[in-house]
């Protein structure tokens, strides 16, 4: 619209700017007259100084000739224009000077000019009055001083100066009126231009702006039609999306309802609010949302309501109770959206019935309570168990190194009166009780493990699996076998029972080897929530049936006189790892190795 404006108002400016520039012409073309006018004035002004001044120089000479014609002649005729000339002389002399009134260098040279005059006026008279009195020779006298004085030529002296300076002043003026009349021809020809340039250049805009019309009457048509078809398709998708919202109101599986925020009550409610409360929709229109409201939470609700109307965002509350209309009470959640309802400020609300999950929620409260009160029996029981088993295993310990202390001595002290059977017997007696000892220390080592009161601290992995290996040094040594150690990461964990972890799994690997000898590779990586540590050998595997039971307690896979142990240490290990946190696997096959997985988590 703006554009079309400026387009039906550009023909007008032109033409004001044309106008303009005429108005303009005319008055600078009067004002250079003007000023043509003012020097050809002064030149007329000039040259009529010049005049006078002739005249002056005339009237004066043909006065002189008078007054000597008659002092020749003696013929009084000669005299009778005399008095005519000196009154115009007089005359021309007082136009003379009033015409050269703006020069003051002029006015000073007349001054002098008319006391000339003035002079050589009472010589002539004084010589017609000696003359007429028959004094000859006392007239000729004075003209003999007259011409010795000079007075004429003085007057003739001046004004040749007056004629000097007014020459200069009328050549001055005229070159002056010269000038301002090319000037004026110079303004004339450039208006002229000026005026063709800029009707050129008004045309030219108006043919510019008159195709620039057309094409954004071509645009706005275009427009016009798109805008058309943008109102036709948005009309359709105000009528799709009302369609959609009737169809998620009306036919939302949750109640929902929309309610006029300043009265409270009931505007529209969908079928699932009307099958959910047990009231049609007639009674909710007759009905306010305090009258689903128990008496006991209408004051919170009127509480609510201020916050609700003092604000324009989503109100969302899970501890709402509602009545249905058989009088059962339900748990709600809602959300209520502020909405204009014609001209009434109102909110839809989301009802979502949370009964059942309140009574769920409920009963795993309770649940958990239970859950508790058993792991803490079951803690307590374990606890007892453990030190039963700490008493239990320390306590056997006495009557086992009696037993072996006397069998011993009845050893050392009928050495050589038994029969080899009897010594065999004595034997087997003696390892026996050793290896009943040993199950007792793995069994108390076991149940300390459980026990175990050590703080988390920063431990160094690098620093536990190099302790481990130099343990085992001298046993590497004699099997020829080697340990590598990737790069390890500091770890919250109880110091001791990691490296009692690493040794009982480096132990493993380097007692499990086969012909070759020992190979153990310790490496680490980062994973969710922790580490993951691996131990690898390259001994006689383990059969996948077997990977759960050996970290049972006292589980073996081998006979004892194959590989020494109780079959207790892995249990340990698996023990020490869930204290951390962590879990224990194997991966491994017969004859191809084993690698000992195990993870501790990142203490927060």
């Amino acid at each position: 619209m703006k554009e079309k404006q400026t387009i039906e108002i550009t023909p007008v400016r032109g033409l004001i700017a044309v106008t303009i520039c005429v108005v303009a012409f005319v008055l600078i073309s009067v004002w250079q007259n003007r000023r043509v006018e003012d020097t050809t004035t002064l030149v007329r002004h000039t040259n009529q100084v010049l005049r006078i001044v002739e005249d002056v120089l005339d009237m004066n000479l043909r006065h002189e000739l008078g007054v000597k014609n008659f002092l020749l002649t003696g013929v009084s005729t000669s005299l009778d224009s005399s008095a005519e000339l000196t009154s115009r002389l007089h005359n021309r002399l007082a136009d003379l000077k009033q015409l050269t009134s703006d020069n003051p260098l002029q006015q000073r040279r007349i001054d002098t000019l008319i006391q000339y005059a003035n002079a050589n006026q009472a010589l002539l008279d004084s010589a017609i009055f000696l003359s007429q009195r028959g004094d000859i020779t006392g007239a000729g006298t004075m003209i003999s001083k007259d011409a010795a004085a000079g007075y004429s030529y003085q007057i003739e002296q001046l004004a040749d100066r007056l004629r000097v300076e007014e020459n200069r002043l009328l050549d001055m003026r005229r070159q002056e009126n010269r000038r301002r009349a090319s000037e004026s021809q110079y303004v004339l020809w450039g208006l002229i231009a000026a005026t063709i340039l800029l009707v050129f250049i008004v045309v030219r805009k108006i043919r510019v702006d008159m195709i620039r019309e057309r094409q954004l009457k071509a645009r706005l048509n275009q427009f016009n039609k798109a805008l058309e078809e943008t109102v036709r398709s948005q009309t359709s998708d105000l009528a799709a999306s009302e369609e959609k919202y009737k169809t998620l109101f009306y036919k939302s599986p949750l109640p929902k309802w929309i309610y006029d925020q300043d009265t409270l009550q009931f505007l529209e409610v969908n079928e699932a609010a009307i099958q959910h409360y047990g009231y049609s929709q007639d009674e909710f229109r007759n009905m306010t949302i305090r009258d689903i409201r128990p008496a006991e939470d209408i004051p919170r609700l009127m509480e609510d309501m201020e916050d609700v109307r003092a604000s324009r965002g989503t109100y969302v509350d899970n501890n709402w109770r509602h009545i249905k209309k058989n009088g059962e009470i339900i748990d709600v959640e809602l959300t209520a959206h502020a909405i204009e309802y014609g001209q009434r400020k109102a909110r839809m609300v989301i009802i979502n019935d949370i009964t059942e999950r309140r009574r769920s929620e409920e009963l795993l409260r309770q649940l958990n309570t239970d859950l508790r009160k058993r792991a803490s029996e079951l803690a307590a029981s374990n606890a007892e168990l453990e030190r039963f088993a700490y008493i239990a295993s320390h306590d056997l310990q006495e009557p086992l190194r009696m037993v072996s202390s006397f069998l011993q001595l009845l050893q050392k002290k009928y050495d050589g009166h038994l029969d080899e059977k009897a010594n065999q017997y004595i034997r087997y007696s003696v390892d026996g009780a050793e290896r009943m000892k040993t199950l007792i220390l793995d069994l108390l080592e076991y149940s300390r493990v459980g026990t175990g009161k050590g703080a988390f601290e920063s431990v160094s992995m690098c620093e536990v699996v190099k302790g481990v290996s130099e343990i085992f040094r001298d046993e590497i040594a004699a099997s020829r076998g080697r340990i590598d150690i990737g790069e390890m990461p500091m770890v919250k964990g109880d110091k001791v029972q990691l490296m009692q972890l690493m040794q009982n799994l480096i132990s493993n690997a380097l007692k499990y080897h086969g012909e070759d000898p020992p190979h153990v590779q310790v490496m680490a990586e980062e994973v969710n929530r922790g580490w993951q540590f691996s131990v690898k050998d390259n001994g006689i595997g383990i059969d996948p049936q077997f990977f759960d039971k050996i970290f049972i307690i006292f589980q073996r896979l081998h006979n004892k006189s194959d590989y020494s142990g109780t079959g207790i240490g892995l249990a340990i290990c698996k023990k020490i790892v869930e204290r951390h946190g962590g879990r224990i696997w194997v991966e491994s096959s017969p004859g191809a190795g084993s690698t000992f997985h195990f993870t501790i988590v990142t203490q927060s």
